[in-house]
């Protein structure tokens, strides 16, 4: 695998594909009456100097691999990459070859009798976190225990999906249902793994008060805004309402008794991610810089947001890209 020689400027790429992903993909099917001018909501913000991508799916080809270097690497960004173990072998020879780019997860089906053996395959490998989705029971089922725990013990970063799941217009039946992945079944985990690092997908789509809810009472749980969330807000207008949900302070415990004592506050518990193509990150940083702008986030929670705290999670260090010995 040869690494790719292409070097695009951050600030002319970001312009360019900004440009066509905010004018094309996020209004595109506003209706008339809803119309949303993108020059009056794109973001002021200016560009964060660490990424840490949570939330990306390994597409098991050089083209996507070299995709992934070309454009991760002109913003400084990393990827944490969820991977089926049919596609382990070249996600492995991809984190030889480009370390400063890829994390690698693993992603298991929890009702696969061999999910245990994964699992350990994935962490042989030098895989630090799992991914998990769609169950035939609810996330906290007992059942699934063992496997949560092995990861717990293995120092795995766990993330979920939860909330609505896409699917393809078919005739064939599928057992799964987004019910099976409400956000609260996390708090379950929590409470269970309290040394486990776990992350819910898609801030639990539609289910944002709960998701923040369970995230309020655990300071090990991280939500991600991927998938149609922002594209919605944005479209509706109301960007505004995530401070609804993400509400409370890092002293909230202090006058308030029916809040987490010396727990992060709201916005802490967010981390970027994209959950799409590698030519998807400009403009999933262009939303998230304007979800962040409407909701006055600081500077100082921004930079956790943007990589931080997925860096501290994962032990990785944001200036050299290392993970920390």
């Amino acid at each position: 695998m040869k690494e790719s020689s292409s070097k695009i400027d951050r600030r002319k790429f970001l312009e360019r594909s900004a440009k066509v992903a905010v004018g094309s993909t996020l209004f595109a099917s506003v209706t008339e009456n809803n119309l949303v001018n993108a020059s009056e909501t794109k973001s002021n913000s200016k560009l964060p100097d660490f990424i840490i991508d949570s939330h990306i799916h390994c597409k098991g080809n050089d083209k996507w691999v070299e995709d992934m270097v070309r454009i991760y690497r002109s913003y400084n960004a990393m990827a944490c990459v969820l991977t089926w173990i049919d596609d382990l072998e070249i996600m492995v020879d991809a984190i030889k070859s480009y370390p400063d780019v890829f994390i690698g997860y693993g992603r298991v089906d929890l009702d696969n009798q061999n999910a245990i053996r994964e699992v350990e395959k994935f962490k042989k490998a030098g895989f630090v976190g799992m991914k998990f989705h769609s169950p035939q029971k609810n996330y906290d089922d007992s059942s699934y225990f063992q496997i949560y725990r092995l990861c717990e013990e293995y120092k795995m970063y766990m993330i979920f999906h939860t909330g609505i799941s896409g699917r393809n217009i078919t005739d064939k039946p599928n057992w799964m249902s987004s019910a099976r992945m409400r956000p609260m079944y996390l708090d379950t985990l929590c409470r269970l793994f309290p040394r486990a690092k776990i992350q819910g997908a898609h801030l639990g789509n539609p289910w944002y008060e709960e998701a923040a809810e369970a995230a309020r009472w655990n300071p090990n749980l991280f939500f991600d805004v991927t998938g149609s969330t922002l594209l919605k807000f944005i479209k509706l207008g109301r960007l505004e309402r995530m401070s609804e949900v993400l509400w409370w302070s890092s002293n909230e415990g202090e006058k308030n008794p029916h809040t987490l004592k010396d727990g992060p506050s709201a916005w802490e518990h967010i981390v970027f991610g994209t959950d799409e193509r590698p030519q998807g990150l400009p403009s999933n940083i262009e939303r998230f810089s304007m979800m962040l702008d409407k909701n006055n986030v600081p500077p100082a929670i921004r930079k956790k947001m943007w990589g931080e705290t997925m860096a501290k999670n994962l032990g990785i260090d944001p200036e050299t890209h290392k993970f920390i010995e």
